[in-house]
């Protein structure tokens, strides 16, 4: 049997369950997971790799209504990945109703020449929206051009229909030889994910205290001996008054963030790390283009 390889987008708005599918299926933390949407800012490549062949999935920022030059540099992340992939996987939350932003995300759908999967997740807590969000693609889907060719209600969280999803779109790949060696999981550079580890502490360790206007930067990486390296990253914030929240009281929130951070930095380098955090207000750092591309967000 011929194997097949591919590349599939995983596509769909803010917090809608993407990142958790992606490590649910690779029974490996790839994507920062937290409550806030636009967590993701990155495309991040994960790799399966089975009998069957090699699937590259691609987890995309949420895409929404831009309101600043980040969030505009995430929608053009997110929808560069349609045009480099295979299949796309389309992903909405059954808990939510389809609005606006979705709406948006069809219109950027309907006239692609590549399969689409419909993944309608959160099945866990009910099929909630299910039929709005088949009514809404067909009100919204000249049915010539109708590229859509599965709707598969899943559960991420709880691995419900996953393995029903993968042979799906395993049957949708085509024949092809891997791109990746078997034992390459991703291909995300090391800094910007370490950076994103640390930025994951953050927004759960801060929730509602601190709005999405903090990003991590990665200055320093030194291995120092064989088996220990130095980190120094440095948290951006937009105003003197998030500065102290994420310092905390007697500097024990950058503390509390530096001990988780560091416990899976050290556990993905299998190294021991000194891990040193700085905090810097950089003023409307989201609208500054040199500091968007220095933190890895090439417009």
């Amino acid at each position: 049997m011929r194997k097949k390889c591919g590349f599939v987008a995983i596509l769909g708005r803010p917090n809608v369950g993407k990142s958790t599918l992606l490590n649910t299926i690779l029974k490996e933390k790839i994507s920062i997971i937290s409550s806030k949407p636009q967590t993701t800012r990155f495309q991040i490549r994960g790799i399966l790799n089975e009998e069957r062949g090699q699937i590259i999935f691609v987890d995309t920022p949420g895409l929404h209504l831009p309101k600043s030059e980040l969030g505009k540099y995430l929608n053009i992340s997110a929808l560069k990945a349609k045009t480099d992939c295979d299949l796309i996987l389309y992903m909405v939350d059954l808990t939510r109703p389809p609005g606006e932003e979705e709406k948006n995300i069809i219109d950027n759908l309907k006239d692609i020449d590549k399969p689409v999967i419909m993944v309608l997740n959160k099945q866990d807590k009910g099929t909630g929206f299910v039929n709005d969000y088949i009514k809404f693609w067909q009100e919204n889907v000249v049915k010539e051009k109708d590229s859509l060719k599965y709707y598969i209600p899943i559960s991420a969280l709880e691995e419900k229909n996953v393995s029903q999803l993968l042979d799906v779109i395993f049957s949708l790949l085509p024949e092809g030889e891997p791109f990746y060696p078997e034992d390459i999981i991703s291909d995300f550079p090391l800094k910007l994910n370490i950076s994103e580890i640390i930025r994951e502490k953050i927004l759960n360790l801060l929730r509602e205290e601190l709005p999405y206007s903090t990003a991590v930067m990665v200055e320093e990486f030194a291995p120092r001996k064989e088996d220990f390296v130095y980190i120094k990253a440095v948290i951006l914030v937009e105003r003197d008054s998030q500065k102290p929240i994420v310092i905390g009281k007697n500097g024990q929130m950058i503390r509390k963030i530096g001990e988780m951070a560091r416990e899976e930095i050290e556990a993905l380098l299998e190294k021991k790390i000194y891990l040193e955090l700085l905090v810097k207000v950089e003023k409307n750092w989201q609208e500054n283009p040199l500091i968007l591309k220095k933190l890895g967000y090439f417009i």
